[in-house]
């Protein structure tokens, strides 16, 4: 009985993970689409300025999205220590170092003055985190490989 309970957790838990990502995905495409209205509707200069990094963060949410999908179907299914997982967690963190260094040019190249210095240096801390866990993930999975062999 108590392993069901466990089982339905988790698998409670998965959909709940993602419907919060199909949530922040959406908040976020529908705010991008409210600042091409808000910019685009006063036909001001720095439109492209300030649409490009939100943008490039839209892409950035979607593959991650994609990528923690997949992480979940994984968990779904039972499989936590593949190489796969191990794989999607290093890329979303390269993704959002990428990010990261991307806002550091973008605000150095950028006529129009924002405040990218805080979020620049969150994104590659966080980046590097998730790198470093992926790294982590791919030693226990080298772990958990070397258990199956061992009888």
């Amino acid at each position: 009985m108590n392993g069901k309970t466990t089982q339905k957790r988790e698998k409670n838990l998965i959909i709940l993970l993602s419907g919060f990502c199909a949530y922040i995905f959406l908040s976020s495409t529908f705010q991008n689409i409210t600042l091409c209205y808000d910019l685009g509707k006063d036909g001001t200069d720095t439109f492209v300025w300030q649409m490009v990094p939100q943008s490039v963060g839209l892409l950035l949410m979607i593959f991650c999205a994609a990528l923690i999908f997949g992480i979940l179907r994984n968990m779904w299914r039972k499989q936590v220590f593949v190489r796969e997982n191990a794989r999607s967690v290093q890329l979303i963190g390269l993704a959002v170092m990428v990010y990261g260094f991307f806002l550091a040019i973008w605000e150095a190249v950028s006529p129009v003055e924002t405040a990218a210095g805080f979020m620049r240096n969150l994104f590659l801390l966080l980046g590097t985190f998730f790198v470093l866990v992926g790294c982590v993930f791919k030693a226990g999975v080298s772990m958990k490989e070397e258990q199956d062999l061992t009888i």
